[in-house]
């Protein structure tokens, strides 16, 4: 007990979230690959989602438009928004700063009911967090 809660206040005081799982990307190099597997960070340290502000409904009808706005840490370079394996990518206005404004799409009635929508940031060296969002699909 006493080893974990060293362990999340040294996570705590470095800047890494003892919660947070991050993927590396298959077309990262050797090294970035070798430095999350131990833990570490990659050279441009690990990506960070820092807020997400929908500035619509999470309720989601055709036609209705999806707007939010993603902060991140500066090493960021790419945000999307993905439910099961449709994805938009949301667009950079500034470093650390990502929009999306999407028109929702007529979808099938297998694609009716609660969702989750994934917000993904991958960084530079090819490493992504991923934050999750409920979302619900329907026609009316």
């Amino acid at each position: 007990m006493r080893l974990s809660l060293i362990a999340l206040l040294a996570a705590a005081l470095t800047g890494v979230a003892a919660a947070q799982s991050y993927v590396v990307s298959p077309k990262a190099s050797n090294e970035t690959k070798a430095a999350v597997a131990a833990g570490r960070p990659p050279e441009h340290g690990f990506p960070e989602i820092h807020d997400v502000q929908f500035t619509s409904s999470p309720k989601l009808r055709p036609g209705v438009s999806l707007k939010a706005t993603v902060e991140t840490s500066d090493n960021v370079t790419y945000v999307e928004g993905r439910v099961k394996y449709w994805n938009v990518p949301f667009q950079q206005v500034a470093p650390g700063r990502f929009n999306i404004d999407y028109r929702v799409p007529w979808l099938p009635p297998g694609a009716l009911g609660h969702w989750d929508l994934q917000v993904i940031a991958r960084s530079i060296d090819g490493v992504e967090v991923h934050r999750a969002f409920s979302v619900t699909y329907s026609y009316f």
